[in-house]
């Protein structure tokens, strides 16, 4: 009866040793997995700043795109005003050189 008594404590404490092992290789993955998920955790933060800062340079480059069109919207209507200008201004002087 001490014998099995015996072989039985053996066996409880093998089996003790056994989970030990285990759970403390399930504790050393927690850890890496916690780790894990806090740089997630900072790598998200990170791209949402970077997304803001994008959004910032887009709407700036907009704005900087639309300045060659605007500049050359107002050549455009400068020169169509001379033109109109000269058209009128020579029928004005027909119409006087011919009274």
């Amino acid at each position: 009866m001490a014998e099995i008594s015996n072989e039985r404590i053996v066996k409880v404490e093998e089996r003790e040793k056994s989970n030990s092992h285990r759970l403390d290789r399930l504790e050393n993955l927690t850890e890496a997995i916690h780790r894990q998920n806090e740089n997630i955790v900072r790598l998200v933060e990170k791209l949402e700043a970077t997304n803001t800062t994008i959004k910032a340079h887009e709407k700036r480059l907009s704005e900087i795109e639309k300045l060659p069109r605007a500049r050359q919207s107002a050549v455009f209507s400068a020169v169509m005003t001379a033109i109109a200008s000269a058209v009128i201004g020579a029928l004005a002087t027909f119409i006087f050189s011919s009274i």
